[in-house]
């Protein structure tokens, strides 16, 4: 599948550097700890596949997300979600709380 061009403008790069410095660098699912070099920056409502800017394109439509995550839900050819958009977090609870009680995120 060929690249979307939007995805090369001007426009989307200070976009996603404005999103990702809005979560601080950090995959936004509660718990993960990605280095920071594995990031991308997800749309939470799709957009068309347009190589223009839409109405989707705007900061609170995006989200940061390490690859790992964005692999979960990313968008299929059918324009869904994988898993219905829901996230697995391995090593966590639903709230992002580790399951290790002796994690030094648990103290």
């Amino acid at each position: 599948m060929a690249r979307n061009r939007y995805y090369l403008t001007p426009h989307w790069r200070s976009l996603k550097r404005a999103c990702h410095e809005r979560d601080h660098w950090m995959c936004t699912v509660k718990g993960c700890q990605t280095p920071t070099y594995r990031l991308t920056c997800d749309h939470i409502e799709t957009r068309p596949n347009v190589d223009h800017p839409t109405e989707l394109d705007v900061l609170g439509n995006l989200r940061t997300l390490c690859l790992h995550h964005d692999a979960q839900v990313r968008e299929q050819a059918s324009g869904e979600r994988r898993r219905q958009g829901k996230f697995i977090n391995k090593g966590s609870r639903a709230d992002g709380t580790p399951i290790d009680p002796g994690h030094p995120w648990s103290k």
